[in-house]
């Protein structure tokens, strides 16, 4: 739920995927990203599906994903405070 997501830049644009992709890779975009749970929150989509819409990306290479922060990681002030103003637009 808290991996990253990231989508990774094409040349050639994304205009013949679903909209739906599309939506994710838009609000993904280099080089923040977004969690898996804040983007299916966004997309008003429950997580399973979520995570065949992103496995599929993935495996065409549209994404990438980052595993979660690490315990020391997550007591960046900055970080959780981004954290939640990104969840203020949900």
């Amino acid at each position: 739920m808290d991996t990253t997501i990231t989508a990774v830049a094409v040349a050639d644009g994304h205009g013949g995927l679903p909209s739906e992709w599309q939506a994710i890779l838009a609000m993904c975009s280099p080089p923040g990203g977004l969690a898996v749970a804040e983007i299916a929150a966004r997309m008003h989509i429950r997580l399973t599906p979520m995570m065949l819409l992103l496995g599929e990306l993935a495996d065409r290479g549209l994404i990438e994903h980052r595993p979660p922060l690490e315990g020391a990681e997550t007591t960046n002030v900055h970080l959780l405070m981004r954290i939640r103003d990104n969840l203020a637009w949900i």
